[in-house]
């Protein structure tokens, strides 16, 4: 009996090849369009010749999705490479397998577990607890290198929702906003402050979101996870996202505020 399961192990082992290999995860560090990716040369299988990334952008508008990916030929001595035409200012997660060539074409390995780094979790949140009407937290945030957070999709919805509970909060401002709140038209036009295509909604039941008034002129996430709109000038917490900020537009900044507003 033990001599049999010896020679089914020994079997296994030697059926084992290069495509039953699944890589460490690499190390990343992303700049604003792409993104340098390390492996570990020592764990890279014999004949290794090419490497093959792929990224996919969090909470982007296709259900979070790899893209295609590249192929990188493979050399010891420079285990790294830059992974080219990412979105600026969005989050990505990689994968990768390794590569070899056979009489078939290539041969490859499994696919490496997701990577994770600083800027694709909830880290890049944060919720500044000094009640501020939303045009001041909106220049806030830019103060700080940040913006008013932009929500695109469930994750991040979540991550938002979750740091307001964990800090005792029941609502926040949200970068949301009527486009049409100081004009003559008078249905709404949902726009983020940094333009992001306005496709993911969360609003709560009975939310005015059709109307355009100043009243409902921009939105709080609360301890739901749902969207209130609400009038900029009430003064809320506020949550702040590492992001792509833009200049302060100044009849932006003074909409709903007095003078004692705008001396704080």
């Amino acid at each position: 009996m033990l001599l049999t399961v010896f020679l089914i192990g020994l079997l296994g082992s030697s059926l084992a090849g290069f495509s039953d290999n699944v890589p460490a995860q690499p190390s990343v560090t992303e700049y604003d369009h792409s993104a340098k990716i390390v492996i570990d040369p020592n764990n890279v299988p014999a004949d290794t010749d090419r490497v093959h990334i792929a990224a996919k952008e969090l909470n982007d508008l296709t259900g979070n999705r790899f893209e295609k990916g590249y192929d990188f030929a493979f050399n010891a001595a420079v285990p790294y490479f830059y992974y080219p035409q990412l979105t600026d200012g969005k989050f990505h997660v990689f994968v990768l397998k390794y590569g070899r060539s056979n009489d078939d074409g290539v041969e490859w390995s499994k696919a490496s577990a997701e990577t994770h780094y600083l800027h694709s979790d909830s880290s890049r949140f944060s919720i500044s607890l000094m009640n501020r009407a939303w045009p001041m937290a909106k220049d806030r945030c830019i103060d700080e290198g940040k913006r008013l957070a932009v929500i695109t999709g469930q994750k991040s919805n979540e991550m938002v929702k979750k740091l307001l509970v964990a800090n005792g909060r029941t609502e926040a401002w949200i970068g949301l906003y009527d486009a049409h709140y100081n004009d003559n038209n008078s249905k709404t036009t949902w726009a983020w402050v940094d333009n992001s295509p306005f496709k993911y909604a969360k609003f709560e039941y009975g939310a005015q979101t059709q109307k355009s008034e100043m009243k409902s002129a921009v939105a709080a996430i609360n301890e739901g996870g749902e969207w209130e709109t609400l009038s900029p000038d009430q003064k809320l917490p506020f949550i702040c996202e590492v992001g792509p900020t833009e200049k302060v537009k100044e009849t932006e900044a003074r909409v709903g505020l007095t003078e004692a507003d705008m001396q704080m």
